[in-house]
């Protein structure tokens, strides 16, 4: 099976999770259609530039679909494209330096310098890193992107550097990936990110917008042990060679909801099955099924599930120096770290962004 497109896409998104919008602190996770932030966002003339590459890839796919496109229209869309990457390249340099709000939840209990974009990668895919300095470490660092009224935009998992006491908050997000062009709205949600709000492990997987922190600093507590654990197998019911459609609705802890879905793909010719996993509206694990349904693929996208390795847990959001330091862990080609048959996936910062047994391709 020719899986490699869907892996790309997977990897792509490492690391960061759309998730829809909280209200304000404490309050139930809300649509973002309900609530629309007032103020424009810190990104949101370079996110313009993204809007018009992911109609024009939408234009474009829909060409294929129906089979009308030439060689010549082919190559005037390219063009196009390119026309739009040199923009979001001379524009995103511009941003490079521009101030962004950092806060801590409540419940975390530190408090930011004033935050900065501190590098902007635009091209096919955009690429921001955010930097803070907080008063005290935290690591794994936590972090919720929050449009002007407070309400949840989309999650990933930063990166603390012992080196000069920052934080960094990275956000990525291609403009294909995952089989198809991403949304134009998922675009329009990015264009309303006012600030980033670091908050704790527990917070984080609740996935609802806490209290801010009130300027008071307090001891940053010890994260909690990874519930689940994943093996050369799977994690829990979820394993290699088990029938796609007959996964459990839900396991308590890891997901409440599992969506399984079929999609014809006319690139590689060929029929892709994938079950998403979700807890409490954030997508937490991904599986793939060969030709007779059965799993053959099995990544973690989030906090949650470890890898136990010697007397270690690692599990999404760790660094990548200390999984390689543990008794049995390689590197390869393919992969940041390999134990066994366990795959580990970094993003730019180095940190683990996805966990996977298997092979999607």
């Amino acid at each position: 099976m020719k899986k490699t497109f869907l892996a790309m896409g997977l990897l792509a998104l490492c690391s960061v999770s759309f998730v829809s919008c909280g209200g304000g602190n404490g309050s139930k996770t809300q649509d973002a259609s309900e609530t629309v932030a007032d103020d424009k966002g810190v990104l949101a003339d370079l996110v313009d530039v993204y809007v018009d590459m992911a109609k024009l890839e939408l234009d474009l796919e829909e060409k294929y679909a129906k089979n009308d496109i030439s060689g010549d229209g082919f190559q005037k869309y390219q063009a196009k494209l390119q026309e739009y990457e040199k923009k979001a390249k001379e524009l995103g340099a511009t941003y490079e330096g521009k101030p962004i709000k950092f806060e801590s939840s409540e419940g975390l209990g530190i408090t930011f310098a004033d935050g900065v974009i501190a590098k902007v990668n635009a091209g096919r895919a955009l690429q921001v890193n955010f930097r803070a300095k907080p008063s005290a470490e935290v690591d794994p660092v936590y972090a919720y992107f929050l449009d002007a009224n407070n309400n949840l935009v989309l999650k990933t998992v930063g990166n603390y550097r012992k080196s000069d006491g920052m934080v960094d908050v990275t956000l990525r997000m291609a403009v294909k990936g995952m089989r198809k062009t991403t949304p134009v709205e998922s675009w329009k949600k990015i264009a309303t990110i006012t600030k980033i709000m670091v908050v704790t492990k527990d917070e984080y997987n609740a996935g609802v917008v806490p209290a801010a922190a009130n300027g008071a600093t307090k001891k940053v507590e010890a994260q909690s042990a990874s519930k689940f654990v994943m093996t050369d197998k799977g994690v829990d019911k979820i394993t290699l060679g088990a029938d796609i459609n007959k996964l459990p609705k839900s396991v308590e802890g890891l997901y409440d909801k599992v969506v399984v879905k079929s999609e014809y793909n006319a690139m590689e010719d060929e029929t892709t099955t994938t079950a998403t996993f979700t807890l409490k509206g954030k997508e937490v694990m991904t599986a793939m099924a060969d030709e007779a349904n059965k799993v053959c693929y099995v990544a973690v996208q989030a906090p949650g599930v470890g890898v136990k390795i010697g007397n270690a847990t690692f599990e999404v959001g760790a660094p990548v120096n200390e999984v390689l330091k543990a008794n049995g862990v390689k590197k390869d080609d393919t992969y940041a770290a390999v134990y066994g048959k366990v795959q580990f996936e970094a993003d730019v910062n180095n940190k683990v962004c996805n966990i996977s047994v298997g092979s999607a391709w």
